[in-house]
């Protein structure tokens, strides 16, 4: 049975003077389907950012909703980067066309999802990630630790006082309205309102 792919090509700015075109791409991708003997069922192609979302990405998008659909077996691009900046993204991508079946090959990196080898890479990937998530999350802990112990207040800082509060309640006794108090003292209408409920 002949194993159906999409290609995905993506460039982030068009520019055939310095050769920045999908075009560069394709050629590779076709060779290496050729090889393997795959038949090549559609062609997505996106000129725009890898840092753009999902959403802004239309061709991408569309790849993704065919994958649901399982009009391919296996989806290639030249290298990762192809997919988005992130690896966080990259690693969602990959779990999520685990997930329906479809293999991802990455032709440049060697990554093939669809082999026992590429499968361990991809187990390796997620491990990466989720192992800079704990040291980021461990750091941020590190630093609100050290900001608390140093004596610094967590949380934003407090914009109302005692005697703003009193500015606020000698305003109402002249029957001014919430919001000519707010403008008046510089706050917002909600802050007013929240201070003459605590006072009630």
């Amino acid at each position: 049975m002949t194993t159906k792919v999409a290609l995905y090509l993506r460039i982030s700015t068009p520019n055939e003077k310095f050769g920045q075109t999908t075009e560069n791409q394709l050629p590779e991708l076709t060779s290496y389907c050729d090889r393997m003997d795959y038949e090549i069922v559609k062609i997505y192609e996106d000129q725009v950012s890898g840092a753009k979302s999902r959403e802004r990405r239309p061709a991408y998008n569309e790849l993704c909703k065919d994958a649901f659909l399982k009009k391919f077996d296996v989806v290639i691009a030249w290298d990762v980067s192809r997919w988005g900046r992130s690896l966080k993204e990259f690693i969602t991508f990959l779990a999520d066309m685990d997930d329906k079946g479809i293999g991802v090959v990455a032709v440049k990196n060697g990554l093939n999802t669809s082999s026992s080898s590429g499968r361990l890479m991809m187990k390796m990937i997620s491990l990466m990630e989720e192992w800079n998530r704990e040291i980021l999350i461990d750091r941020t802990r590190a630093g609100l630790s050290r900001t608390v112990a140093n004596g610094t207040k967590l949380g934003r800082p407090k914009i109302t006082s005692p005697k703003m509060t009193a500015e606020i309640l000698a305003l109402r006794d002249e029957k001014k309205s919430i919001r000519a108090i707010a403008a008046e003292i510089g706050v917002s209408a909600g802050t007013v309102q929240r201070e003459l409920r605590k006072a009630a």
